[in-house]
């Protein structure tokens, strides 16, 4: 029996009280999409909506199935027909955990005055990133867990970090000069991410370059998943994940903060790294600093993405002016100037950093890379198509994506339903999941063609490479925003790997992977007649496309594996540790 399994339902009830304070709509719609694919938990959504004349049951079933055509349809009718003013609350709640936000004010402004009716009001401007006007709103009611937790999260963001003990510096004389403790958000084999694929590759190829190498991911990782039997390390692939797993844990950012700093520096004094390394977001890295500094360890920061625009793109751009997205940019640059060095994924993300003030001479380049079965020669197409059972002889032009709305995906379907009459064999292939899947499928639908398109959901990792293999065309139709003009993305490095063309939207990170006519092309973002126009070359010209896919492959073996980005980060690691105080 794993005796983990009742402090962990602890932690893990506790964790869910949290999350219900704080905000129980998301929650609710954060279950339910995990859940999603169980058959009588989906016949149980559909049915909430079977009420035309409940609309809040009708909006909740949209809001769980992630139809956000129908969902806004319920809210606007219960606005033009003036609804009961104390269901307005209940609708808003369900908005703001979908991101409706001039929908969920309109709402607010028509609800009956009550203390969730503050808290809602709270909830949506810290949505909006106004953090101070929420927790003001919050204590005028005395709020509770709610206000607390975000006390604790602005607090944070505003430059509180964790406190240790007088600094401990461990004895090194006997050990080991090559090894490092990764800290990361999630890993395998609880979260089968790009992220957590990435972070797997660098330590297996630090593995094979000789160091020794353990992950460590964040507090209450995976119980915050759902997975209540984790235990203290999985080993997968032959490399280490240790869990942080106190009793009990803290669920506020500054706790949470101060609990992994605290488990970090034990495992420090412990285990003598040689460097520590971590990812973003900054709450990973201010645990890692304060260690770094009590114990003289010398520490990198990984920026693997622009969180703050991330954020920001899934807001109305008046957050761009927000206490949030500002102070999210100034403690992503706080860290990363404190650390001795740091890795980011391209061009692009190089130069945000050097504009927020850090020095360029200690910024790398450490890209996406390919490893294991994308190094190796890919499958045939119809090898590939045998497996998946996909039409051998069909044109198939697709992705393997998370499904979300910044990726664009809408302009490939229109696309293909431009060119669906003049071209029978053309099918278009989705592979991924996310909370715009089922939109992606209703327009799929509305435009005739969802007959042409396959939508096999998320995927074993194992299969990826039969997913990429199998297609004529990758696409990667990027919306144009802040953070897909900085972040380049791994799944069109793999698509090069397996000699695939690939279709790009024309931003700053995708030209730093596509050269236009040599292994793809880079087409207006948004530009459906460009999209189909180009589609269409390839079909009609399957010699250049073999061409392009050649041309490809050549590309990311030549630049892009992680044998190659292992050497890069052992160069690093031994500099930063030549400079480190004692050596």
């Amino acid at each position: 029996m794993n005796l983990k399994v009742l402090p962990n339902a602890i932690n893990t009830g506790k964790l869910v009280l949290s999350n219900v304070a704080d905000d129980p709509t998301f929650f609710a719609l954060q279950v339910a999409r995990r859940f999603k694919s169980n058959p009588v938990l989906g016949a149980l959504i559909s049915t909430l909506g079977s009420d035309n004349s409940n609309i809040r049951l009708r909006a909740l079933s949209a809001m769980l199935r992630d139809k956000s055509s129908a969902f806004q349809s319920a809210c606007r009718d219960w606005v033009s027909t003036g609804g009961n003013p104390s269901h307005a609350v209940f609708l808003a709640n369900l908005c703001i955990a979908s991101n409706e936000w001039k929908i969920a004010e309109e709402l607010l402004s028509r609800g009956a005055p009550s203390n969730a009716h503050v808290r809602a009001n709270a909830r949506l401007l810290w949505s909006l990133g106004r953090m101070t006007d929420a927790i003001n709103l919050l204590r005028d009611i005395r709020s509770g867990r709610q206000l607390s937790h975000y006390e604790s999260e602005l607090a944070t963001f505003k430059g509180r970090e964790p406190q240790l003990a007088a600094p401990r510096v461990p004895d090194k004389s006997n050990s080991e000069t090559r090894s490092v403790i990764y800290v990361a958000t999630n890993s395998l084999p609880h979260t089968g991410s790009g992220y957590a694929q990435r972070t797997h590759s660098i330590l297996t190829s630090l593995k094979e370059a000789g160091w020794r190498v353990k992950g460590l991911t964040r507090v209450n990782y995976p119980l915050n998943i759902g997975k209540l039997s984790a235990s203290e390390t999985d080993v997968v692939s032959d490399i280490e994940y240790q869990r942080c797993l106190p009793f009990p844990a803290k669920h506020d950012l500054t706790g949470r903060i101060q609990q992994q700093a605290e488990d970090l520096l034990a495992r420090v004094i412990r285990e003598k790294p040689s460097v520590l390394h971590t990812t973003t977001d900054f709450s990973n890295a201010l645990a890692v600093k304060a260690v770094a500094e009590a114990t003289r360890t010398p520490w990198v920061y990984e920026v693997r993405g622009q969180l703050a625009d991330t954020w920001l793109s899934t807001r109305p751009d008046s957050s761009k002016d927000s206490e949030r997205y500002r102070l999210f940019l100034e403690r992503e640059a706080f860290v990363a100037q404190h650390a001795d060095h740091v890795f980011t994924l391209g061009d692009a993300m190089k130069r945000n950093l050097v504009d927020a003030g850090v020095d360029e001479r200690k910024i790398s380049i450490l890209p996406n890379g390919i490893g294991e079965k994308f190094v190796e020669e890919p499958v045939s197409r119809r090898q590939a198509r045998d497996q998946l059972r996909l039409d051998s002889e069909a044109f198939y032009v697709g992705t393997v994506s998370s499904l979300v709305h910044y990726e664009g995906l809408s302009t490939v379907i229109r696309a293909v339903a431009e060119l669906a009459n003049q071209h029978e064999s053309l099918r278009l292939l989705i592979v991924g999941d996310g909370i715009d899947r089922e939109n992606l499928v209703s327009l799929a639908k509305k435009l005739g063609i969802a007959g042409r398109c396959v939508f096999p959901g998320r995927i074993p990792r194992e299969q990826a490479h039969l997913y990429h293999a199998a297609l004529n065309v990758f696409v990667v139709p990027r919306i144009d925003s802040a953070v897909t003009r900085s972040v380049t993305p791994l799944k069109p490095v793999e698509a090069l790997a397996s000699k695939v063309p690939v279709l790009a939207s024309d931003l700053p990170a995708l030209r730093e992977l596509i050269t236009d006519g040599e292994n793809g092309h880079l087409i207006k973002a948004g530009a459906v007649a460009e999209w189909a126009e180009c589609i269409e070359k390839l079909m009609l010209n399957p010699e250049n496309a073999r061409r392009m896919g050649k041309s490809g492959r050549e590309f990311v073996l030549a630049n892009r594996t992680w044998e190659q980005n292992a050497l890069s980060i052992v160069e690093v690691y031994e500099r930063v540790i030549s400079k480190a105080p004692g050596q």
